[in-house]
């Protein structure tokens, strides 16, 4: 992902297309900002210019979070202990597309999350799907 963002002149942009059921229509939510940075900056991430649904800026408290795993970059929030996969943590639960899909036979686990404000429902819900797409941000998302 840092080779992928790393343009010096072409900045690049986030699409996150977030599907809860098969047949529903997916919520989808861009940042024209994103960049992860180099090894030796911990695959910091940076992500800014939300555009998306009221409410669905979850991975906005994650911007300049380094990535986390069990063995590696420090976790500060000892996240990895709580969640499953390697993510941008900073607060543990907001958001993390990097965990296992669930179903709600399984829901005692962590899987993917994405805390939507305003909907407390959201800790429990399961997604059939998310997609991150990367573009160069001139171009939008079309």
């Amino acid at each position: 992902l840092h080779a992928l963002t790393s343009f010096p002149n072409n900045q690049q942009a986030l699409r996150i297309v977030l599907t809860r059921f098969a047949g529903v229509t997916p919520k989808v939510v861009n940042y024209r900002t994103f960049h992860v940075g180099s090894e030796n900056e911990h695959y910091k991430l940076t992500i800014d210019e939300y555009d998306g649904p009221k409410g669905y800026y979850a991975l906005s408290t994650h911007n300049q979070s380094t990535f986390s795993v069990k063995k590696g970059v420090i976790d500060r929030d000892k996240c990895y202990k709580s969640q499953s996969g390697g993510w941008w943590f900073n607060e543990c639960t907001k958001a993390n597309l990097n965990a296992q899909k669930l179903n709600i036979s399984t829901l005692t686990k962590p899987g993917i999350t994405w805390i939507i404000e305003g909907e407390p429902e959201s800790y429990s819900y399961t997604y059939h799907k998310v997609e991150m797409q990367i573009r160069d941000a001139d171009f939008g998302f079309c």
